[in-house]
């Protein structure tokens, strides 16, 4: 018998329900506007009927994400990270998504892993490492995976949701969300790999891709916490 997979979620996204819950959740993350330069305030006056063309767009399956705006911020070494930030309506669906897939993903998830998880936090993280050092292991490897956001393999990623879901029309949306395209500048690029680091769905993403990390590591005995793309395993014997 082949694995039990989640079918037909799709129309549990485009609920005006879970449609509202998603706007609510974006506007009390509040956030700057993306390429269309449409703002919360300015989305939220047309509240009604931002949503229902949302809903149609969606129902009718002509929906189409635009592309994320990049933007920059510094960061403590003095280099810059780059972000992308989607269009408010992008981030409504996106929210929308994530609500549905989140409860499908999150009890698959180990407890090494703490980053953009509901009811984790990196002082729990913390607390994981400190919990260690007390049962004696000394010797930490601390790793980061460079641009991780940014360098994920699009169809592996997709591979990775499928193996849980089954509905072709989420799949389809997810891809359309990796492949939008970014604006810097006034000029378009296409976005070969990678999620977009700004994009509500993307942390989800970014801990899907990880797990298979997380599972291999827990089972080879390495004593893992992970935050997003910040790890520390340990391996060697309490002293």
């Amino acid at each position: 018998m082949g694995k039990l997979k989640r079918h037909s979620l799709y129309g549990q996204v485009i609920t005006r329900g879970n449609m509202l819950k998603a706007w609510r959740a974006v506007k009390a993350n509040r956030g700057a506007a993306g390429v269309d330069r449409q703002s919360i305030e300015e989305f939220e006056k047309n509240l009604e009927g931002e949503l229902e063309r949302l809903f149609q767009e969606l129902k009718a399956k002509t929906y189409q994400p635009q592309p994320v705006r990049r933007v920059y911020i510094p960061k403590a070494n003095g280099a810059r990270r780059p972000l992308g930030i989607p269009a408010v309506r992008d981030r409504v669906v996106q929210q929308a998504l994530r609500q549905v897939l989140e409860p499908v993903f999150e009890p698959l998830f180990l407890e090494c892993s703490f980053g953009f998880r509901p009811k984790k936090s990196a002082h729990m993280a913390l607390d994981r490492v400190s919990a260690h050092l007390e049962e004696g292991y000394r010797w930490v490897v601390d790793c980061d995976i460079k641009g991780y956001f940014d360098s994920i393999p699009q169809e592996k990623l997709i591979d990775a949701v499928a193996e849980e879901v089954a509905d072709g029309t989420v799949l389809r949306l997810i891809r359309a969300f990796l492949q939008a395209g970014v604006l810097e500048e006034g000029s378009y690029s296409e976005s070969e790999a990678g999620t977009p680091q700004g994009g509500v769905i993307s942390p989800l993403l970014a801990n899907i891709y990880l797990h298979k990390l997380d599972a291999e590591m827990t089972k080879r005995g390495h004593r893992l916490t992970r935050y997003a793309d910040d790890c520390a395993p340990r391996r060697l014997e309490a002293t």
